[in-house]
């Protein structure tokens, strides 16, 4: 099977070999083959068409499916804060970046909060000692 450019090339090639274009009968083998052609593209753009309406129907679908996941991680997403945490924000003493990280990471043993810009150590739950700050809390309480 010819395709649509192998079938106008043979028509020029008709065409530019007939020395009588005015004979009935060549030129009805030329209009012919034309007519060929003219059905081919007649075929190929319906074929175009109906494949566009079925990528334009599947876009539509998978539009539909990414809008239905987008809404159900928002809605996991909304479940995550509703727990409120209470953030600490610390001064990187190298590159004086702000850092935050969850007050809860006062109260653990063996943690080291980062800097994330420079790696230096921001806290250490090492170096804090609960004793310092009760006997501050019981001296303020004294003097009240």
């Amino acid at each position: 099977m010819a395709t649509v450019k192998e079938k106008i090339a043979y028509l020029r090639g008709m065409l530019d070999s007939t020395e009588d274009v005015a004979n009935p009968e060549k030129l009805k083998a030329v209009l012919y083959r034309l007519m060929e052609v003219l059905e081919d593209l007649a075929d190929d753009v319906e074929d175009l068409y109906y494949g566009q309406e079925e990528l334009e129907d599947y876009l539509e679908a998978m539009d539909a499916d990414l809008a239905d996941l987008e809404e159900y991680a928002c809605e996991c997403h909304e479940d995550d804060r509703d727990e409120e945490f209470d953030m600490v924000e610390m001064e990187c003493p190298n590159c004086q970046c702000l850092v935050s990280f969850e007050e809860d990471l006062l109260y653990e043993d063996g943690v080291d909060v980062t800097c994330p810009e420079c790696g230096e150590v921001v806290y250490s739950s090492d170096d804090f000692d609960e004793d310092d700050y009760d006997d501050e809390d019981e001296d303020e309480d004294d003097n009240d």
